[in-house]
């Protein structure tokens, strides 16, 4: 694994002419631990990701190795976790220090948070753009 890309190994599920479609086991962090059985907190699931497709040929269910940049999580993260989080803090305590009702702010909180998300979906072919996978033949 280079510096700044994140790695994980797939399965072609699907072949097109510009993109493939890799399967991923997607695991938490504790997915690994010995204890995992006792304690019930392991968590796997597989994942499809869309990837540009590389120059050499591949065939559905072919082992390859997707990549992403380290600059595409941090931006994924950002977008998914940091802003949608800072917005509900952010409207909860500007509506609660207004004076407004607390359920009514979590409420509205929420129903920005949600709106957010929808801009968000709308949004997602132009994000797609900027956020690549490559894949790499394992």
């Amino acid at each position: 694994m280079t510096k700044n890309t994140i790695e994980h190994s797939g399965i072609v599920t699907q072949v097109a002419d510009t993109f493939i479609i890799v399967t991923i086991q997607s695991q938490t962090a504790c997915a690994g631990c010995h204890a995992k059985g006792a304690c019930g907190m392991s968590e796997m699931a597989l994942k499809s990701i869309t990837a540009e497709k590389p120059d050499e040929d591949v065939k559905i269910g072919d082992k390859v190795i997707v990549c992403a940049s380290t600059q595409n999580a941090m931006l994924s993260v950002l977008l998914a976790y940091i802003v949608p989080s800072a917005l509900i803090i952010l409207i909860l305590t500007l509506l609660i220090l207004a004076g407004v009702n607390e359920v009514m702010a979590a409420t509205l909180s929420l129903v920005v948070t949600s709106i957010y998300f929808i801009c968000l979906y709308l949004l997602r072919n132009k994000f797609a753009k900027k956020i690549k996978f490559k894949v790499k033949i394992a």
